[in-house]
């Protein structure tokens, strides 16, 4: 059973969706380290994003490490 995660009062230029290329790459190493040491659905919350967008740079960061986290 899932649960439906809603991103409720946020600003639209405070989504992770909505930012840059450049905003994005330096926002993602803080989202993981947040994610690592209090999960995701608190990062998704604390970041404006979804549990699923924390969840695959985690995923990026735990195969690759740091080089996971850096677009292509």
């Amino acid at each position: 059973m899932s649960t439906e995660f809603k991103l409720y009062n946020v600003n639209k230029k405070d989504l992770y969706n909505n930012k840059n290329k450049e905003e994005k790459e330096k926002l993602i190493p803080k989202m993981v380290e947040y994610a690592l040491h209090y999960g995701n659905k608190p990062a998704a919350r604390y970041f404006n994003t979804y549990p699923s967008t924390v969840r695959r740079w985690v995923k990026k960061y735990k195969t690759n490490g740091k080089d996971g986290l850096k677009f292509k």
